[in-house]
């Protein structure tokens, strides 16, 4: 029983201590003047129509409530937002003042076996009943934006978001109301935490056709160019959401980006490309120091990075800063969520993802300033899924920079990269979307793939037979690979003849050479490991080199990021061929090594030239690739050196090429692998197939000398500084 007493009627009027026994009838005040003591009955907690009774977000609504009702005098212009969000308040309590269930999906819920006797489909079993239950249970534990502090303070600011429990029936009070300093307090440190939006890039001066600097006519041109012939580089864009009026309403950067760059590869277009490449310059300035947000904006910072222009250094362009800029705006916005509801992923994995790697549909639409949007409509699902389109381009692209500069990634993998494998089977899918997928799954695999090749080599002990190491791990990586062939090949390759697409087709070797080369720097890898892939290496780093070869003509827009690959792998293909002093296997294998890269060199001037006004950097890789073979140790004096040693050496000691074994069935054989004695006509490595590649590397036996000699050499060549296989830093 409560020790505590009400005070009487009389004593609560006066507002003095009504003074009584324990169980009197009685108090002393009353006692004294003789008057009637009414004592009520004792209530514990507030009395009915005290205000302050809620708290969190229920507190939140009900002051965006009150505060809807003290703006309803202010200026006009704030009108029309007063009456939105009272609309949307409106919505919301009709929501949840509607019965949640009719009786027959109550007794469904109180009876797993019951059905209505109109449907024919078999009742649900126990047990799947019992899962959804009890995800529904967890649904409503559940907290949203719980794992995230800044978008929980967000919601709790968000005016679009009602209470699921606010009353009905507010009852106002004289004591309820605030006054004008407390009311613009709150409004300040409201708006400090509303959820963000984007912030559109567009003013005076920013957009391309109205400062004449392109015609209406010239920029869907270029704009249809574009969709048509470059997009399978750049990938990011759906053609059917960025016409020429979006784009252009969304994003004077992205706008004057896809103008510019597209400029740059028609020939009669040379001096608009010069003004809108400085026009672009501009735009993106304003964006970073004014910090203008969206999507558009995302994917005109990677549309820039595949065509810059190269600066002083091989390092001193924007493609770092791009990158930087385009993740923090993509993570500001949330396009690492998966959206939901979802069209593309089913229900069972939808809840297997965490709450706080997911974000509700009409939330991104508003983000994206779209509420008037259907989320269920086809232009509302195309909206949503350019979202997480631009953050699998982004998780590819800057994957790819780090793979071709040898840096750490920054991107993380979210789970809408773990689950992208079907992701470009939906219905409302691009035709670039099945190869930016594939690339995005190879990317995001190679992470485990390098976890266990370096744990096993990690492991080896003295042991273990070292060629049992390197045969086993050599099983892994052909799986990896295989695997991914296998699954991609048929869906974004020739169908006819099996062939991927050259550009796609550079990336994959590269990434196979990015595998060897990585071991063959590893610290703790065995010796047998690094001779054995010094001739896998080899194979794809001339196979890397031949696609690009092969592929010229389908490759007029390669991007930088390819360019930096086909040259890193010049240079492995260079190091491990060079002869070195007193060994003579390797004679045979070089100058068709250095004819390639001579080859390889030349398409890359070319691409990088064409049009005029190209100003593309693979000119200047182009032309390093040609001073690192001139630079090169002389195979001239290297063979006399060899020579001479011989000549002083047992017969037993030379190695017999006389007879070579044929590359394949059905492939031609070359003759000059029989006929080499020094220097013999170079291998047309540029003409053959990746297979015949492959089978002409495994039939030399310069591999079978230590592993890399070469570097251990005391003179120092530029391609030796600039190329040593650095470790990548895979995580």
């Amino acid at each position: 029983m409560n020790s505590k007493q009400a005070a009487c009627l009389n004593c609560r009027k006066s507002k003095i201590k009504c003074r009584r026994d324990e169980g009197a009838p009685n108090c002393e005040r009353c006692t004294h003047l003789g008057t009637e003591c009414v004592i009520p009955e004792f209530h514990i907690g507030r009395q009915k129509g005290v205000k302050n009774k809620r708290s969190g977000l229920e507190k939140a609504i009900y002051q965006v409530e009150e505060a809807i009702k003290k703006r309803k005098s202010d200026a006009p212009s704030h009108k029309q937002t007063l009456e939105q969000l009272q609309k949307l308040l409106n919505e919301t309590k009709d929501e949840d003042s509607s019965p949640p269930s009719q009786t027959s999906g109550l007794s469904n819920v109180n009876d797993p076996f019951a059905y209505d006797s109109r449907d024919m489909k078999p009742p649900v079993p126990l047990q799947h009943s019992e899962r959804d239950h009890a995800s529904g249970c967890d649904d409503q534990l559940a907290v949203e934006d719980v794992e995230n502090p800044l978008q929980l303070l967000a919601r709790a600011s968000d005016l679009r978001i009602t209470s699921p429990h606010a009353p009905e029936n507010n009852i106002s009070t004289p004591g309820s109301k605030i006054n004008g300093s407390e009311h613009s307090a709150f409004l300040d440190v409201h708006q400090f935490f509303l959820p963000m939006k984007a912030n559109f890039d567009q003013g005076q001066g920013y957009d391309p056709i109205d400062i004449g600097l392109v015609t209406k006519e010239e920029a869907s041109t270029l704009l249809a160019y574009f969709h048509q012939k470059l997009a399978h580089t750049r990938w990011g864009l759906d053609p059917v959401v960025h016409t020429m009026d979006f784009v252009r309403n969304r994003s004077s950067f992205l706008f004057t980006t896809l103008l510019a760059f597209t400029a740059v590869f028609l020939p009669e277009t040379a001096a608009l490309a010069k003004r809108l490449l400085i026009h672009r310059r501009y735009l993106a300035e304003q964006v970073i120091v004014k910090k203008f947000r969206s999507v558009e904006i995302v994917l005109a910072f990677m549309v820039s990075i595949p065509w810059m222009p190269p600066g002083q250094h091989a390092t001193d362009d924007d493609t770092s800063l791009y990158l930087a800029t385009a993740l923090s705006i993509a993570l500001d916005l949330s396009l690492d969520k998966v959206i939901i509801p979802s069209s593309t992923f089913n229900a069972d994995l939808i809840r297997q993802i965490p709450r706080g790697e997911c974000l509700d549909a009409s939330k991104a639409l508003a983000m994206d300033g779209m509420e008037d949007v259907d989320i269920d409509s086809v232009w509302g699902k195309r909206l949503l899924r350019r979202r997480e389109r631009a953050w699998i381009a982004l998780f590819v692209l800057e994957r790819g920079v780090c793979l071709a500069r040898g840096r750490s990634y920054s991107v993380p993998k979210t789970p809408l990269i773990q689950h992208c494998d079907y992701w470009a089977s939906s219905h409302e899918s691009d035709l670039q979307d099945g190869p930016m997928v594939s690339m995005a799954a190879l990317r995001r695999d190679l992470d485990d793939l390098f976890v266990n090749v370096r744990a096993r080599c990690d492991s080896y002990r003295v042991i273990d037979v070292g060629l049992e190491v390197a045969n086993q791990i050599e099983r892994a990586i052909d799986e990896f690979f295989d695997k991914w062939l296998h699954t991609w090949t048929s869906v974004i390759g020739d169908f006819e003849h099996k062939t991927l697409p050259p550009y796609v087709e550079i990336l994959v070797t590269h990434t196979r050479l990015s595998t060897y080369s990585m071991l063959l720097n590893h610290p703790s890898a065995p010796p047998e490991v690094k001779r054995s892939f010094r001739a896998s290496a080899v194979s794809s780093a001339l196979n890397v080199m031949r696609a690009a070869i092969q592929g010229e003509s389908r490759l007029k827009s390669m991007p930088n990021n390819t360019v930096t690959m086909i040259c890193f792998a010049a240079s492995i293909a260079l190091a491990l061929s060079t002869p070195a002093s007193g060994k003579r296997g390797n004679h045979n294998l070089a100058p068709s090594v250095r004819k390639l890269i001579q080859e390889t060199a030349a398409v890359l001037e070319r691409i990088g030239s064409t049009p005029s006004h190209r100003n593309g950097a693979s000119v200047v890789y182009g032309r390093f690739l040609r001073v690192l073979v001139k630079q090169a140790p002389s195979l001239e004096a290297l063979n006399a050196s060899t020579l001479a040693s011989q000549r002083y050496a047992p017969p037993t000691a030379q190695h017999n090429l006389a007879v070579s074994p044929p590359l394949a069935d059905g492939m031609r054989r070359f003759s000059s692998l029989d006929s080499f004695s020094g220097f013999g006509d170079p291998l047309p490595f540029s003409a053959m197939s990746y297979n015949e590649v492959n089978e002409a590397v495994t039939n030399l036996d310069f591999f079978t000398t230590p592993q890399l000699d070469i570097w251990n050499e005391e003179s120092s060549f530029m391609w030796n500084d600039m190329m040593n296989l650095p470790d990548f830093n895979f995580p």
